[in-house]
């Protein structure tokens, strides 16, 4: 719909973007793990089916003057491969060439150049909103639909409204303006493949205004031509008469238009259509892909959309028929409810950009007769990474409520495992509290003990083994491969930093999760039934704290062997990458404790057991970290005074508490406590003394005159000593910042946000981070991990809705 036709609908378009417009980003649907990936300059996207990556192909997208068989040259938005080496004409050689390597001096058309020149950046306006993202350029627009809602649950789902929610595909709409012409223009999409398969779709019967192509049965395009735009009736009939898209397909673009028949040899098909002067025409798409039988091993899973469609043909058929415009009004009411939200622009990008790349990571299985939900880890293809699962966890409780509890559910039938401990000699109690708090921050090149010396020194303590208890592993396996159950695809022994275990952590996420799931749905069967795992979570919890309740994590797991855990922050120094004594983790421990109450007091125990022994643990966090801190209301990263560690100044030590923030939202949990959730502590005395004390350390960490926790360009730097910074979690910290502490009601913090907000738009959109569409681990502002990932709907909890 153009922005005219969308303001006399009552709709108002995506304003265009204010910064770089040369940014890839994922279209996709939900559940399939397919993404069709495009917006950056000069370089391939396309399909992408089951990878962490964007696609392979050319994209051709654009208009020439004249009809078809015209020899004007092409006129291409810069979605291919040498878009930005000639600004003039392209330069690569044709493909064709390459098929014959001892004919290259043979047939003329084997060694013709694509006559394609791209469209300037300074000729292109960018219009991206939540669910549509749309190009503009003189006389063409082209755009993609990628709405979004709720996945039902396929046990009580009919057939109809699965088939509606997992359409495994996208939809777009090229359109020319040739009203003020006076020659016919011509507009066409054409995909350069670089594997071999392509093949041409008969879709419906031989008079279908449907045409189409694909790669194998596995991915394709599909598209009908429009007319009514700018004519009248008469002119509309005969148009319907005369006019059709067309199939065409050689080497290049410009090759295949200009020949009336398709080559079966050919790489480059594509769909084109002839606009006449004076009038419009518009190209409705369908991209859509089908992935029949088993893909997954170990656990043999297939789609669970294949229940619903029956071919790749079925797909694109739906894709445009009456669901087209279904899907395409769904996109823009989604647009207009982002761009009503307040939110400032740069807010708006993070979470459309965000919610992209998340559907892109979905894919919804079906496993022995039963759906199985799985999001994969962004590039690495990780599947259900659960310290990234408990993060989704409210935007999939917003939309999809089944498909947590088919997470947690699928942990303990699978993916679980019980642990020892292995207790340290030296463990008494709680460290001391230095006399002199600025000693937490000493020179580094003055400190006395070197990485290598604490490295031996850990190695050499001695310890025993004692009795651990339940965990979850990292993952479920990598790559549609599920691991061998109690095992992940990540975690392994004999490690101090990555790929260590992170058995503490992910029990806490479990439990987050768990809690976050009642909580929200108020399911106290599902807690009853779990209790059992619930009480084995609480001892586990207990068994690997000190001595006193209320203690933090002191005791690594025995699958660590002679290495030690890690958190999910497992790329980051000693601030927040070690487990063991870290504020982080003691704080997310103390959440989870409350979060075993709360399981206990919305079903999960009959006799208060577990939230009378919960609540006892959480009654003295509060009073050690106020004590930690003395008159310096900074709190050390790692509660250790001898790790270098201890003098950085982290923010996530507030991260935590955005659980008991959505829990005291939720109806559920605000009726189970008699009303006392409105007042955000869950009926926990101790909640408003935690909160003052992390507030005051967040305060003064902001304000710190050295800048310690902010970038050059302004961006939230995680922690004082490291230049690796997580987008997913800054957008967490945030949260918490503006809805506990308030701190957005001061104009110089709320100043220091909305600058905050506009690097991380840079960081997502510039230089070599443009290419990998939303990335989550940010150094120094470039995405150097974690790119191409879902994690970074956490901004999501920004809508506060």
């Amino acid at each position: 719909m153009s922005q005219t036709n969308q303001q006399q609908a009552g709709h108002s378009s995506p304003p265009a973007f204010h910064g770089n417009i040369s940014f890839n980003a994922q279209h996709s649907p939900m559940g399939a793990f397919m993404s069709f990936t495009c917006g950056h300059f000069g370089t391939r996207g396309g399909f992408g089916l089951q990878i962490g990556k964007p696609g392979n192909q050319d994209l051709y997208i654009g208009v020439k003057e004249g009809d078809r068989l015209s020899d004007a040259p092409l006129k291409c938005l810069p979605f291919y491969h040498g878009a930005l080496q000639d600004d003039d004409a392209a330069t690569q050689r044709s493909a064709a060439a390459d098929f014959q390597v001892e004919q290259a001096s043979g047939p003329a058309e084997q060694n013709i150049r694509p006559a394609v020149i791209p469209y300037r950046a300074d000729q292109i306006r960018r219009h991206y909103g939540w669910a549509t993202d749309r190009w503009v350029t003189q006389g063409l627009e082209f755009t993609i639909y990628t709405p979004f809602g709720a996945i039902p649950d396929p046990d009580r789902a009919s057939p109809d409204e699965l088939r509606s929610a997992l359409f495994p595909g996208v939809i777009a709409r090229l359109e020319i303006d040739n009203k003020q012409g006076t020659t016919t223009r011509t507009g066409f999409i054409a995909i350069r493949f670089h594997d071999p398969g392509v093949r041409h779709l008969q879709l419906g019967q031989e008079e279908s205004r449907y045409v189409g192509f694909a790669l194998r049965d596995q991915l394709g395009v599909a598209g009908w031509l429009n007319t009514d735009g700018g004519m009248d009736e008469g002119q509309r009939g005969a148009s319907r008469r005369e006019r059709r898209a067309f199939l065409f397909c050689r080497w290049t673009p410009d090759e295949g238009l200009r020949e009336p028949v398709p080559h079966l040899l050919g790489t480059c098909p594509g769909i084109g259509f002839e606009v006449p002067p004076g009038s419009c025409g518009s190209l409705f798409l369908a991209f859509g892909c089908y992935l029949a039988g088993t893909v997954t091993t170990r656990l043999q899973g297939r789609y669970l959309y294949t229940r619903c469609f029956g071919s790749l043909e079925d797909v694109l058929n739906h894709g445009l028929s009456n669901a087209y415009h279904d899907l395409r009004h769904q996109a823009e009411r989604l647009d207009q409810k982002l761009l009503n939200s307040g939110l400032s622009p740069d807010q708006q990008f993070l979470i459309a950009h965000a919610t992209r790349s998340y559907y892109g990571s979905t894919q919804l299985l079906e496993v022995g007769g039963q759906p199985f939900w799985v999001v994969n880890e962004g590039e690495y293809c990780m599947m259900n990474t659960l310290d990234l699962a408990v993060d989704h966890v409210f935007w999939e409780l917003k939309h999809n409520p089944w498909v947590v509890r088919n997470l947690l559910d699928n942990f303990v039938r699978y993916y679980s495992y019980h642990d020892q401990v292995k207790r340290y000699d030296r463990v008494t109690g709680v460290p001391p509290v230095p006399d002199a708090p600025e000693n937490r921050n000493p020179d580094p090149s003055t400190d006395p003990q070197s990485q290598h010396e604490r490295d031996a020194r850990d190695s050499a303590e001695a310890f025993s083994l004692a009795p651990g208890g339940i965990s979850f592993c990292h993952d479920m396996g990598v790559h549609n491969n599920f691991s061998p159950f109690g095992h992940s695809s990540y975690e392994l022994p004999n490690l101090k930093g990555c790929f260590s275990y992170m058995t503490q952590e992910q029990l806490c996420n479990w439990i987050l999760t768990a809690a976050c799931y009642v909580a929200r749905t108020g399911d106290r069967q599902w807690a009853q039934k779990n209790r059992p795992i619930i009480l084995a979570c609480l001892r586990s919890m207990q068994a690997r704290r000190g001595k006193d309740p209320g203690d933090w994590m002191r005791y690594d797991s025995s699958r660590c062997q002679s290495g030690s855990e890690i958190t999910t922050y497992d790329s980051l120094d000693e601030s927040l990458g070690q487990a063991r004594d870290n504020l982080y983790i003691a704080v997310k421990r103390w959440a989870a404790y409350a979060g075993l109450r709360l399981l206990s007091c919305m079903g999960a125990d009959d006799d208060r057991l577990i939230a009378d022994e919960a609540g006892r643990e959480l009654e003295h966090l509060p009073r050690i970290l106020k004590d930690l801190a003395g008159e310096d209301p900074v709190l050390p990263a790692v509660l250790d005074p001898r790790s270098p560690g201890y003098r950085s100044r982290i923010l996530p030590a507030a991260e935590p508490l955005v659980y008991l923030l959505y829990w005291s939202s939720c109806e559920p949990a605000r009726e189970a406590f008699g009303g006392a959730a409105t007042a955000a502590n869950l009926g926990i005395e101790q909640t408003r003394s935690l909160v003052d004390v992390l507030k005051q350390h967040t305060l003064a960490i902001l304000n710190d005159p050295q800048r310690r926790n902010l970038f050059p360009d302004g961006g939230i730097r995680l922690s004082s000593t490291s230049n690796n910074s997580w987008m997913s979690k800054i957008a967490i910290f945030q949260h918490v910042a503006r809805e506990v502490f308030h701190l957005d009601d001061d104009p110089k913090t709320r100043e220091l946000f909305a600058r905050a907000d506009a690097a991380h738009v840079k960081w997502q959109t510039e230089g070599e981070s443009a290419y990998w569409a939303c990335s989550d681990q940010m150094v120094n502002g470039v995405a150097k991990a974690s790119r191409y990932y879902p994690r970074i709907i956490t901004t999501a909890l920004w809508l506060n809705d």
